[in-house]
């Protein structure tokens, strides 16, 4: 029972990142769902509006549990960073306007099918802008080692002249 544990554990490390992102995008899911269905059936507004209003929901929902949960992303520039979220998102959720208006308003789709399939697709893609654009990291500056060594050997000429 140690073992499977230990093999878990380890496996959780490896891949923290990504289930914690499957974790968040699947909640995310729920909130753009539940409030996609509830604008489209509850106030019976049209797929595209409701597609629109149910985008807001999610990315105000996102971006603190991105940032926080999935990224361990502590920077500071918080209104810099939560620009590129929203801008990325606005790429992923005109994909979804997009997709919704065709294939529900205009060819008379299913729209929670349609739903379902085009959350599949922006959950993918905002992982990728996410991990290369928002919440990168930042590439600790390792010291260059040639200009290191010579800026040693100048102090140790220095000192040799004096």
């Amino acid at each position: 029972m140690k073992k499977l544990y230990n093999k878990a554990m380890e496996l959780y490390r490896k891949y923290k990142e990504i289930f914690w992102y499957l974790v968040v995008g699947g909640l995310t899911t729920v909130v753009s769902y539940g409030t996609y269905a509830l604008f489209y059936s509850l106030f019976s507004l049209n797929a595209t509006l409701s597609e629109t209003l149910s985008w807001v929901c999610a990315v105000l929902f996102a971006y603190p549990t991105n940032k926080l949960l999935v990224f361990e992303n502590h920077s500071k520039n918080i209104l810099l960073e939560f620009s590129s979220f929203v801008a990325s998102r606005v790429a992923t959720g005109a994909f979804g306007v997009a997709f919704m208006w065709l294939f529900v308003d205009m060819l008379l789709c299913n729209g929670y099918l349609m739903k379902a399939i085009s959350s599949i697709v922006i959950l993918v893609l905002n992982y990728v802008f996410s991990k290369l654009i928002t919440f990168r990291k930042k590439k600790e500056k390792t010291p260059d080692p040639v200009t290191e060594n010579t800026q040693i050997c100048v102090e140790d000429t220095e000192e040799g002249t004096k």
